[in-house]
């Protein structure tokens, strides 16, 4: 990948008398308008997150605690305030929701025959973007949003997370039906999660498309069933080869998005901090899982399975805790490794799905153990993408699912469990598929007695800049809601 160093800006000529004048002040060597490519490239690497400050409080320190991926006892009280939640809603509605929505009307007003390819691609990608948002503050801005400079609007009203999601659904499933027919696009190597392949773009459509039908087996269990059927017969990824993921570059010194910001995180002062969770650490370890030394390391980098010791939430002394995440794929103190990917949606957690789908509706063959097989598979042979060394052989695979063997009367249970497992590292999806599924049962930390009644959060509230210079949407938005809390339910997320 090359470095880039992307100002996103259009040089607009300046207008002048009817004298002839006009010619003589455009620029003829400045563009008016960025080629598409170039605009999606800086929309991918933002959709993973830039800084690691602001990565480091909304994913690491809330979310991947609060799902029990890490902890850190020295930021417990975190996971419990309302503090620090602003970052990712910021970051990703300047930097790649904006650019999103102009590089549509940039593609919708072309004449280019790449275009309709172009554009059903680029639409796929705002919903990636939109579903991560919602997922995690529930109402939020959306037809109206990216509009300041397209249409004057500044202050852009809050659409219904119910509706956010029926046009998600709608536009992946024109978008994937364009790209079945559609000539090539004209994206190429810039584009970074699937170098312009229109069929991995069709893939991906119709695998969000059946992320976001699982979400709503609770709030309308009818809606989800149609969703998935769509997706699983428009066709979803079938192997590792079509993971959505994005490549970092390896570059120590770099402070923008070129590098994975997980990998900035744990490049900081969390290096010495940030443990595996005991709770992640001890469900792998009674099930002898071979992943303990592919994901988790000591501090020094050991990989060897029998010293690795998680993290309890509630031992400020941190006990025997010894495991952090492993130094060699994901970075930190000792070998450090910044162009680690960072994995939007994996084969696995597709495989997840079906075999879930399987089970509530018969779908997808109506083989259940079949699909949770091979998403087990699927989440330890994946991790070779991160290379460095790292690989889980195929016998360790086999032997590890003939100790650990699927269980029908368990079925939702391993599944979603497997699932919590398989997506480490994406704090954001792991959070939302535990509030959908329920799994695995979280304990919360003994401080959220009195900062939460004793409850794990189920969204992050709007930002303080938003009630400050949106105050009129944020607050409709919250009345429609119920609320704008740590506990409050959004529309999929009922009890």
């Amino acid at each position: 990948m090359k470095k880039l160093i992307i100002l996103l800006a259009i040089v607009v000529s300046l207008g002048s008398c009817d004298n002839g004048f006009e010619d003589i002040n455009v620029n003829p060597t400045k563009p008016t308008q960025l080629d598409p490519a170039t605009k999606l490239t800086f929309i991918q690497l933002y959709t993973g997150g830039s800084s690691y400050v602001a990565y480091l409080f909304w994913n690491v320190i809330h979310l991947m605690q609060n799902i029990q991926h890490l902890n850190d006892t020295s930021y417990v009280s975190f996971l419990y305030k309302e503090g620090n939640t602003h970052q990712f809603f910021e970051e990703q509605f300047s930097n790649t929701v904006k650019n999103v929505v102009d590089l549509e009307a940039q593609l919708e007003a072309s004449e280019e025959p790449t275009a309709v390819a172009d554009l059903a691609i680029a639409r796929i990608q705002r919903v990636l973007i939109f579903s991560r948002l919602t997922d995690l503050y529930g109402d939020v801005p959306y037809s109206e949003a990216g509009k300041g400079f397209l249409e004057g609007i500044r202050f852009p009203k809050y659409d219904k997370q119910s509706d956010i999601y029926a046009d998600m659904l709608a536009t992946l499933e024109s978008s994937a039906a364009t790209l079945s027919t559609a000539g090539a696009n004209s994206y190429g190597s810039a584009d970074l999660l699937f170098a312009g392949d229109n069929t991995k773009w069709r893939k991906f459509a119709n695998s969000l498309m059946l992320r976001l039908a699982m979400r709503m087996v609770k709030v309308d269990n009818a809606a989800a069933q149609s969703w998935a059927t769509k997706a699983i017969a428009g066709g979803v990824m079938t192997s590792n080869d079509d993971i959505a993921y994005t490549k970092y570059e390896n570059s120590a010194n770099d402070g923008g998005p070129n590098v994975n910001p997980l990998t900035k995180c744990f490049t900081s002062r969390a290096a010495t901090q940030i443990k595996i969770s005991k709770t992640f650490m001890d469900f792998m370890k009674d099930r002898n899982d071979p992943r303990v030394s592919v994901l988790s390391s000591t501090v020094d980098g050991d990989t060897t399975y029998d010293l690795q010791f998680g993290q309890d939430i509630n031992d400020p002394s941190r006990g025997n805790a010894n495991s952090k995440p492993n130094i060699n794929i994901f970075g930190g103190s000792g070998v450090v490794v910044y162009d680690a990917p960072f994995f939007f949606q994996t084969y696995a957690e597709v495989e997840f799905m079906l075999a879930e789908a399987a089970e509530r509706w018969g779908l997808a063959g109506g083989d259940v153990e079949a699909h949770y097989n091979a998403g087990v598979t699927a989440a330890m042979e994946y991790l070779s993408l991160y290379g460095h060394g790292v690989e889980i052989t195929p016998t360790q695979i086999s032997d590890y699912l003939a100790a650990n063997p699927f269980v029908p009367a368990q079925a939702l249970k391993m599944i979603n469990e497997q699932y919590w497992v398989a997506t480490f590292g994406n704090g954001l999806e792991t959070f939302s598929n535990w509030k959908r599924s329920g799994y695995p049962v979280l304990v919360p930390a003994d401080v959220a007695a009195t900062l939460t009644g004793g409850k794990i959060p189920r969204r992050l509230p709007y930002p303080a800049s938003e009630k400050l210079n949106n105050p009129d949407n944020v607050a409709a938005a919250t009345a429609q809601q119920g609320g704008d809390g740590l506990l409050t339910r959004m529309w999929w997320d009922v009890e």
